[in-house]
């Protein structure tokens, strides 16, 4: 009766304030004020809390339904109490249905209320009055002891008496609003199907710990391991469960790792060869993670297809889920066997119709164990662009030379077909329209900043990924950067045969159509053109007939007419040369450029300097200094279509193949280039009008170098036909020749020397020489390394996998290397003496001492691997050889002769080498070394380890030579080192003693610390190497920290290594964001480079990155340093070498 009482006085009380009463305000409870008005969204997940504890006195559904959120860890109000009237059924209404997604929890006088919702703002936020505090207690203390009878009460008699007492009052219908979702893996967060992770046992381990167990070593104590560092190691996972931030158990195929979202996988990690998926033998392991790349592998005919993780730390290949997260895995099998089939079927059938396609997948079982039994056109549907991105992905990961897979006519169907979208970032976009959501997303890696001259050469690369400082974009870089740029079709040459080659000027046309060679349409750029419903034309555009064309230049060809202008400036005979030419009514001089037609009409138009203009016997003549395009250089489509390299090549060519002539301009770098970096300059060097073009550089096509120009100075006596190329090829080939000098006697029909020289350098008696590796041979045959057994013939279908058991190929294998250069010592220098009595300086010959190395003698090649790579054994065996065979200079030198210890010896310049014992092949035994094998000006000298005591003279003729020159001392580079690490690079240049590291940056705390430790004099910046640029860039001088910034002129060398994470070959989602990013960080170092402009730029990557995307992050970098100036080139380096 007191409860009953108690309800009356509240209504009492709100239908006084419906009628203007002044009643005491109520505590806000489940979201709303006691008057009925609603609360905030915070308030409302507080409320929960207090539903679900108040579940057993059978509230409302809304009470039920809101416990879904009772996890959420905030502060409990006052507990609320609820009774249901007799409009209420035990099911209550949709309209009285709370859910999380409302934000708002009515209280049961909302229900009875008709007056408005809208109350005061301290009522909203929660704020309560001391006069109600007393009828707070007095409820809880009813709670307790009336609970059951309040019960019965509530659903018979009470009921009827409120309904009786207000007949009128309704039920406030719920305002809509949008279930929330989890900000991470975007699940609604009021449904059902929401799984939490359950948490991992007491014994699970953290993933480097974890990776260091013994249980998951394949390799024994005495094993080396791995080939590379680089290489992640790879393991299985079995009972997984993959999660967010949150505890929400997400599928990863949804696109979250490639937004950048972090999700993490628990369970019980096995070795790489175990396939069983129980726990036995595996490792528990927790928050594995964060997963950078999933991948699915096992495109080689096998019945399943592997999927896996990869992490900072480890490859995993994934097993068997967890018993919770088995359904959330069934949903995502279809589509990846999917995926699978369709690859498999399409790497050895290109050109099937999409039916073949439909009826593979049809007629194929799906594997054992999973929750489905066939393939359906339905399903392939569905799954269209998730198998399409999968594709993609294949073939951004196979070889260069490497059809796609993505451009077959099976797949152009299935994409028009199901309207795939191609490329993330438009599938994304499309995402966010269908459902819209407001959610403050984690910003992610920071945008590179970069100098313009970078932005606009990387922008078709990194156009995600480089910050747009609201620079303005004309049509024509637009369709460009549309292009993929990275296919094969895009960076092949034109075909000069098509229509559109035949308008371009570089193929003689007028240049007006300004259409891209027909024969160079991206692929990749068509797929997406039908993706956006536009019409792809795929017939082949006809082809005009080379017998036209060639008419058609044999007609130019007949009108051309050629005089000279003037008398000629010289003879010598055989040649009038002249200074002046007139061609079709267009004057040239010798020093002009010109553009020469080609034999074959479908190569574009030759570019050549006029250097000599004559006429003699074979008719009108000129010699042509010729140009190297940007297209033929490494740089490849990369390059400005309008500049020009010089190179070494030069050819005598008659007047009539002139098509015109061309402007070429020298573009010097400027007085003051090393202030001008990171200007807002034009990328366009020269206007294209189709006859102007320039040159900054000169081009080593052998070593793939960019130098500049050589200055060579005509003489007076050949000026009208001086030739800068010929100069050079004519230094070089006397370099080459090689020489004698300095004769000593003659007998024996041999002329004996004690000097000859070649590519430059001398060769005296003495002196140690590498040879050719067949230059001499040794007594000691080498062991013939054991040959595996024949493979014998057996059943492939009785075991498919016997082809694993046995391969040809061991990785890291020496035995296909090359052998090393031999190396001995000159006895003699001689040329035979020719019948006329004069020597033969053509052919000279060299009597050396041979040396043999570790592997050379009977001990083979396991003695090299215990032996110092710079130890011989010297040998009284001698040899007669070329002096063409000889490859180089070598020192050798006897140990116990050496002033300072071994090590130091070697260390201390390239190309040394040490004895301490000497081999005879016929006993196989090592002995002391003979007196004359010692130099005699450091006999009794010696303070390094050997065993030689021999005393003696040695005759002159086996003293070394001339002593190596004095290094010069330098001062020290000031060197700038990004991404530093713990500064390893910059301890090789303080070694090498060229540099002196003043300034680092390296965003890792533990190796910026351990950086400070090594180096106590540099400034070390904790920070993102594109924040410090952009302030630098903004005429900052110090940073947030105080720190001072290098300015412009103070840094003379700029060394470091970008990540290569985004490189690597193992990631088959290099592609997404975060890969990208890394990649990225090369434009933010060239951006460094163009701004600072040091005197040396040097960048180190891993291996692929010259390979990386058709090796196009290399070619953009070369075409960044060329462009600023610098005189470049690359080179994959043998590491091991000191």
């Amino acid at each position: 009766e007191r409860y009953l009482a108690k309800v009356k006085a509240l209504l009492h009380q709100e239908l006084s304030a419906e009628n203007g009463a002044a009643v005491p305000l109520l505590p806000a409870a489940n979201g709303c004020s006691k008057n009925g008005a609603y609360g905030s969204d915070e308030d409302s997940e507080r409320a929960g809390a207090d539903g679900e504890e108040d579940s057993a006195m059978e509230m409302e559904e809304a009470a039920a339904s809101s416990s879904s959120s009772s996890s959420v860890p905030t502060p409990r109000p006052r507990k609320t109490r609820r009774s249901r009237s007799n409009g209420e059924s035990k099911k209550s209404p949709t309209s009285s249905r709370v859910t999380r997604s409302s934000g708002r929890q009515p209280t049961i006088l909302s229900l009875f209320s008709k007056g408005s919702n809208k109350r005061k703002s301290e009522e909203v936020n929660g704020e309560v009055k001391q006069e109600v505090m007393s009828v707070e207690k007095e409820e809880e203390e009813l709670e307790d002891k009336e609970q059951e009878e309040k019960r019965i009460k509530i659903e018979t008699k009470d009921g009827l008496e409120l309904k009786d007492e207000i007949p009128q009052v309704k039920t406030a219908p719920p305002v809509k609003t949008t279930p929330p979702k989890c900000v991470d893996c975007r699940q609604y967060l009021d449904d059902p199907d929401l799984k939490f992770f359950q948490g991992d046992p007491d014994d699970a381990l953290e993933e480097p710990e974890m990776l260091t167990d013994e249980r998951l070593s394949i390799f024994d104590a005495n094993e080396d391991g791995f080939e590379s560092y680089e290489d992640l190691p790879q393991h299985k996972v079995t009972s997984f469960s993959v999660y967010d931030k949150r505890g929400h158990l997400c599928p990863f195929d949804t696109g979250l790792i490639e937004r950048n979202i972090e999700l993490y996988f628990s369970g019980a990690v096995k070795p790489i060869y175990d396939d069983n998926p129980c726990l036995d033998g595996g490792v528990r392991a927790k928050k594995l993670g964060p997963i950078n790349a999933w991948w699915i592998t096992g495109f080689d005919g096998g019945e399943k297809a592997l999927i896996g993780f990869t992490t900072a730390f480890a490859d995993y290949i994934l097993m068997e889920p967890s018993e919770e997260y088995a359904p959330i895995f069934a949903l995502m099998q279809e589509k990846i066997y999917m995926s699978k089939i369709v690859v498999e079927f399409l790497q050895n059938n290109r050109d099937v119709s999409y039916e073949d396609l439909l009826n593979k997948i049809e007629t194929t079982v799906p594997p054992a164990g999973l929750n489905f039994n066939r393939f359906t056109e339905d399903s392939l549907l569905r799954h269209a662009q998730f198998v399409v991105e999968q594709v993609e992905s294949y073939d951004e990961a196979g070889d260069s030379d490497e059809p796609p897979v993505l451009i077959t006519p099976c797949m152009r169907d299935l994409i028009k077909l199901a309207g795939v979208t191609l490329g993330k970032r438009r599938a994304v976009r499309r995402q966010a329209i269908r459902h819209p959501t407001k959610i403050d997303k984690d910003k992610g890696p920071t945008k590179a900043t970069t100098t313009k001259l970078v932005y606009l050469i990387f922008d078709t690369f990194f156009s995600e990924q480089i910050e747009k400082d609201e620079r303005e974009e004309d049509k024509e870089n637009a369709m460009k950067r549309r292009r993929c740029g990275v296919c094969e079709v895009c960076q092949q040459p034109e075909c000069g045969k098509c229509k559109a080659c035949q308008n371009m000027v570089k193929f003689g046309g007028s240049g007006r159509s300004k259409q891209a060679c027909l024969q160079r349409r991206c692929p990749n750029l068509a797929v997406r053109e039908a993706d956006e419903d536009e019409e792809v034309d795929d017939n082949i555009p006809e082809m005009p007939s080379p017998k036209k064309m060639l008419q058609g230049r044999k007609k130019k060809q007949n009108k051309s007419r050629i005089s000279w202008v003037g008398e000629p400036i010289k003879s010598d005979g055989k040649k009038d040369y002249y200074q002046r030419v007139c061609i079709d009514s267009e004057t040239l001089e010798v020093g002009d450029c010109v553009s020469v037609s080609p034999d074959d009409p479908t190569k574009p138009l030759y570019l050549a300097r006029v250097t000599a203009m004559w006429e003699d016997s074979s008719g009108q003549m000129f010699h042509a200094h010729w140009f190297c395009p940007g297209s033929d250089t490494v740089l490849g489509a990369t390059s400005d279509p309008l500049e020009l390299f010089l190179v070494d090549e030069c050819e005598d060519m008659q007047l009539s193949y002139i098509h015109g002539k061309v402007k070429v301009i020298y573009k010097a770098p400027s007085e003051n280039w090393s202030m001008e970096g990171g200007l807002d300059m034009e990328i366009k060097m020269v206007e294209d009008d189709g006859r102007t073009y320039f040159y900054q550089m000169w081009y080593d096509q052998e070593y793939a170098r960019f130098e500049s120009p050589p200055k060579t100075q005509p003489t007076e006596d050949n000026k009208y036909k001086f030739c800068m190329s010929c100069t050079r090829l004519d230094e070089v080939r006397h370099k080459e020749i090689p020489k004698v000098a300095e004769p000593l006697e003659e007998g024996d029909g041999k002329m004996f020397y004690s000097v000859a020289t070649k590519n430059g350098v001398q060769y005296r008696v003495g002196d140690g020489v590498y040879l050719l590796p067949e230059a001499f041979s040794f007594s000691m045959k080498p062991a013939s390394p054991a040959k595996r057994p024949k493979k014998e013939a057996v059943d492939e279908e009785l075991h498919p996998e016997h082809y694993r058991k046995y391969s040809e190929y061991i990785k890291g294998s020496n035995l296909d290397a090359p052998d090393p250069y031999r190396v001995g010592r000159i006895k003699e220098i001689f040329c035979h003496i020719r019948s006329n009595g004069k020597p033969n300086e053509a052919d000279i010959k060299l009597r050396i001492c041979k040396f043999y190395r570790p592997e050379n003698t009977h001990k083979s090649m396991k003695a090299s691997y215990h032996a110092d790579i710079n130890l011989l054994y010297w040998s009284d065996e001698e040899t007669t050889v070329d002096f063409r065979a000889v490859q180089g200079r070598c020192t050798v030198v006897y140990g116990e002769d050496l002033t300072e210890s071994i090590q130091d010896y070697s260390a201390g310049g390239l190309d040394r080498f040490y004895f301490l014992e000497a081999y005879n092949a016929k006993t196989k035994s090592f002995e002391d070394p003979p007196n004359h094998a010692r130099s005699s000006g450091n006999k009794g000298k010696g303070k390094g380890k050997g065993k030689g005591k021999g005393k003696g003279k040695s005759p002159a003729s086996c003293e070394q030579s001339e002593p190596e020159p004095a290094e010069l001392k330098l001062p020290k580079l000031r060197t700038l080192d990004v991404f530093s690490g713990c500064g390893g690079l910059s301890e090789g240049f303080h070694q090498a003693g060229v540099s002196e590291t003043l300034w680092a940056i390296e965003m890792w705390e533990p190796a910026a610390q351990a950086f400070r430790l090594n180096n106590p004099g540099t400034t070390v910046f904790t920070e993102d190497c594109n924040v410090l640029l952009k302030l630098v860039m903004s005429g900052e001088k110090t940073n947030s920290l105080g720190q001072k910034l290098p300015q412009k002129g103070d840094v003379e060398m700029l060394c470091g290594g970008p990540p290569c994470q985004g490189f690597s070959g193992m990631n088959r989602f290099n592609s997404r964001t975060y890969s990208k990013f890394k990649n990225s960080l090369v434009v933010s170092f060239l951006s460094y480079c163009d701004y600072y402009r040091p005197r040396f730029f040097l960048l180190e990557n891993v291996r692929n990155f010259v390979s990386f995307k058709r090796s196009m992050v290399l070619k953009l970098t070369l075409r960044c340093l060329v462009r600023m100036g610098y005189q470049c080139t690359f080179g994959v380096l043998q590491v091991g070498r000191g």
